[in-house]
């Protein structure tokens, strides 16, 4: 996939004390897959969930972390929305989160 934004889950992840290895373990996965629907998705990550169709929410680092991303399967490419914390995730709409 290509992933767009991806210097923004790096810089986070740096910025935050101990996350960056899972930071980086993500945007690996997210380079690395092929996948075609949310089903190929929750293969590679179980705690994944689907919002409206063309949104993911991944729980990164035990939960910790929220990474929400709109997905394009047919171009195979991912686009990060929101990068934050558990309660920085609870304050704002996934379905419409735009920060970057």
């Amino acid at each position: 996939m290509r992933v767009f934004n991806t210097n923004t889950l790096l810089t986070f992840g740096k910025d935050h004390a101990g996350s960056e290895r899972a930071f980086r373990e993500l945007t690996k996965t997210l380079r690395q897959a092929n996948w075609s629907s949310f089903q190929d998705v929750e293969k590679a990550y179980p705690l994944s969930r689907s919002v409206k169709g063309d949104r993911v929410v991944f729980n990164v680092k035990g939960n910790e972390y929220r990474v929400v991303a709109a997905m394009d399967y047919r171009r195979r490419a991912v686009f990060v929305k929101f990068v934050g914390t558990h309660a920085e995730y609870d304050r704002i709409d996934p379905l419409t989160v735009n920060r970057y």
